[in-house]
């Protein structure tokens, strides 16, 4: 049997692909929520068990990247990748949480059209991931993912401005709007983390052009 003396490749962007997948899922079953708050309890099981998988991924890339001595980018950039990927599912997972434990009877339109917006730009990240694997440009995606954003940015200031229309009346409008200020925080630091996730792949892309 001939031995080979070459290392060989690891499938980084395979595993990335597969992070991505996890973080699309993540981002999906957040929609399924805020369209049809009896399924949160679902979707929320959901979240946790995809979580739990990015979470052992996450570790694994980590560890291969620490043991490959050849990489098909740069292992900064792979970890960066990593970080920003595994950032954005938890991010989710916090705003799915947040939802089932408040127990919200309905959820805020600007809180539906964020969930939307969110899964929208996951989706651009996969196709933005699968360009930096094939060599080509992601301006297109770049830049709808930056216009998504700023639809973000604007639902989550309406978002806040709604919950202090009208003083509140009792203790129990009081707590709801405390709740809800969290949850929306959660949502903007999700579509934030996500953008700093495509800002990362125009970098590499750029870098490997």
């Amino acid at each position: 049997m001939a031995l080979s003396f070459l290392p060989k490749a690891v499938p980084f962007f395979d595993l990335l692909n597969t992070q991505n997948s996890i973080l699309n899922e993540s981002a999906r079953q957040l929609t399924r929520i805020v369209n049809d708050c009896s399924c949160v309890d679902e979707a929320c099981k959901i979240v946790t068990l995809i979580e739990a998988d990015a979470d052992k991924l996450n570790r694994e890339i980590n560890r291969l990247l620490s043991q490959t001595f050849i990489t098909p980018i740069d292992r900064e950039d792979i970890y960066a990748l990593n970080v920003t990927q595994e950032d954005s599912i938890n991010l989710i997972m916090s705003i799915t949480s947040r939802i089932r434990l408040y127990g919200f009877d309905n959820i805020r339109f600007p809180a539906r059209k964020m969930a939307h917006k969110i899964l929208g730009m996951a989706r651009l990240t996969g196709d933005m991931l699968c360009s930096l694997e094939g060599k080509k440009q992601v301006d297109k995606a770049i830049h709808n993912i930056k216009s998504l954003k700023i639809e973000c940015e604007m639902l989550f200031s309406t978002g806040l401005a709604e919950l202090h229309d009208e003083p509140p009346q009792n203790t129990r409008e009081i707590i709801d709007i405390m709740r809800w200020t969290q949850v929306y925080d959660r949502f903007e630091m999700a579509f934030v983390r996500i953008d700093d996730l495509a800002d990362v792949i125009e970098h590499v892309v750029l870098k490997n052009a």
